[in-house]
């Protein structure tokens, strides 16, 4: 039974021929197999060198391409920012602008719910002070101040017109205008008796805020005689109602704690002025002087001194006349009478050519 089994094992051994062929077959294949892994190592090697140099390209192209991103981000920025600052500046001036237009209409509201006084402050302070306002203030303000002045005008039916800076009443139109001082001057237009005359508007009064006070063109009030008298755009009637109604706004400017100049205008003084005309009395006007005299019992002409003549008139009132060569010095003395020269011109007619020369 042993036996068996071990041929049976010796059998199934390999031989000594077939164990050295093994063994030679085994070297040739592990060196084929280290040629191979070698081969394979020099493959690798060349493999991970391209790749590395790959490697290194591709950084270099990544770095280009990271600053030229990061340029390309840094002008996207910029030009965000760049919108977003105008944006910010449109929108503070429109803030700004908000701002003076608010400002705007609190000034004008304070200003419509001003009395006199306060009317004056703001034209202290804003017109007389020069502040820069909103044309639309500013004339707010012209037209309220001014109109407080013309309130007594209101019994004679002031109202306004189209334009801001004019008013008109049935007896004329009244317009008010800044100068270049800051003073505010009133000008009056009567209107014609005769439609084909054209009239225009008079520089009476002029109103001096700083100083409160007003003063009178009294050149204006002879132009008005002269257009009654030799031109006949006026009648006597229209110059008594406009001299009252003037008189009127001067006691109303009074009691605006205003003082008044003395003035030819005023009718609440006694009349005594002297006044020099630029022409000499012609022997025709004496002497229709003289006609008129003599025909009323209550004038009467004296020539007591060589060169002046005395012309008497009722109620003790007088003018004197002083004669030269190329003009004339007059002497009015309403005695206790209170009258304008306006008044007192239009009373007694026959005395305006010595005031107004002839055609």
């Amino acid at each position: 039974m042993n036996l068996t089994n071990e041929s049976t094992n010796n059998a199934n051994q390999p031989s000594i021929e077939e164990t050295d062929k093994q063994m030679d077959d085994t070297q040739t294949s592990a060196h084929v197999s280290d040629s191979q892994q070698g081969n394979h190592q020099s493959e690798s090697t060349e493999v991970t060198q391209a790749t590395s140099d790959h490697l290194t390209t591709a950084e270099v192209d990544y770095s280009s391409w990271s600053e030229q991103s990061s340029e390309d981000i840094s002008m996207d920025e910029d030009d965000y920012y760049q919108a977003k600052a105008q944006d910010h500046a449109r929108i503070e001036s429109l803030i700004e602008q908000s701002e003076k237009e608010l400002a705007d209409l609190k000034l004008r509201k304070s200003m419509m719910e001003s009395d006199f006084e306060g009317l004056h402050t703001h034209y202290q302070q804003l017109i007389i002070g020069r502040k820069d306002i909103s044309t639309i203030a500013k004339k707010t303000l012209l037209e309220y101040y001014a109109y407080e002045f013309l309130k007594p005008l209101k019994t004679i039916q002031l109202a306004a017109t189209d334009k801001y800076d004019t008013w008109q009443t049935k007896h004329f139109y009244v317009r008010f205008q800044l100068t270049e001082s800051n003073q505010l001057d009133l000008y009056f237009k009567l209107n014609p008796i005769n439609s084909t005359y054209e009239s225009n508007y008079l520089p009476l009064l002029t109103i001096d805020s700083a100083q409160r006070a007003v003063m009178v063109n009294d050149d204006q009030i002879l132009h008005l005689v002269r257009q009654w008298h030799a031109e006949n755009i006026f009648s006597v009637n229209q110059l008594s109602l406009f001299n009252y109604d003037v008189n009127q706004i001067l006691a109303h400017i009074k009691e605006l704690g205003f003082s008044v100049s003395p003035s030819l205008i005023d009718n609440t003084q006694q009349l005594s002025v002297d006044m020099e005309t630029d022409f000499p009395v012609s022997e025709t006007v004496l002497d229709q002087i003289f006609i008129t005299t003599m025909e009323n019992e209550s004038y009467d002409l004296e020539t007591e001194n060589l060169g002046e003549i005395r012309i008497l008139l009722d109620k003790n009132q007088r003018l004197t006349i002083q004669m030269h060569p190329a003009s004339a010095v007059l002497t009015i003395d309403s005695g206790q009478w209170r009258r304008s020269l306006l008044d007192f011109f239009t009373s007694y007619a026959f005395l305006v050519p010595l005031v107004v020369p002839s055609k």
